[in-house]
């Protein structure tokens, strides 16, 4: 199920997490899973949430943001995984893929249908 704020809210999120430029691009020294992804792990934890909670989108104001894991392997290699908790007690499953699209469900959603995944664990 894809958030709210459709294609073009993902395109902005993938704009903004790339614009560091080519200076960052060449500290990295190899080839990330996931680009949009470690942006988000370089930010302070407050703002990371307030990231995560413009995706999610439902009035959410971010309190709690919790990396759940990359795929390393397989059809869904490089897919980051985020919990998000909001102040309204809401909590969010955040899917980026490598190419910074993004999907966010309930946690109580993923639960029921995430293979065994939870909200808020690592996998």
């Amino acid at each position: 199920m894809k958030n709210g704020f459709g294609r073009c809210a993902a395109l902005a999120l993938a704009a903004a997490l790339f614009a560091a430029g080519p200076a960052a691009a060449a500290a990295q020294p190899a080839p990330s899973l996931n680009p949009a992804n470690d942006k988000l792990l370089k930010m302070s934890p407050s703002e990371r949430s307030a990231a995560l909670a413009h995706i999610v989108g439902h009035w959410c104001i971010g309190t709690e943001a919790f990396l759940m894991g990359v795929v390393s392997a397989g059809p869904g290699r490089g897919n980051a995984y985020w919990s998000l908790r909001c102040v309204d007690a809401s909590a969010w499953a955040v899917q980026i893929d490598p190419l910074g699209e993004v999907t966010a469900i309930g946690c109580d959603i993923f639960k029921a249908n995430g293979a065994g995944k939870e909200c808020f664990k690592k996998f």
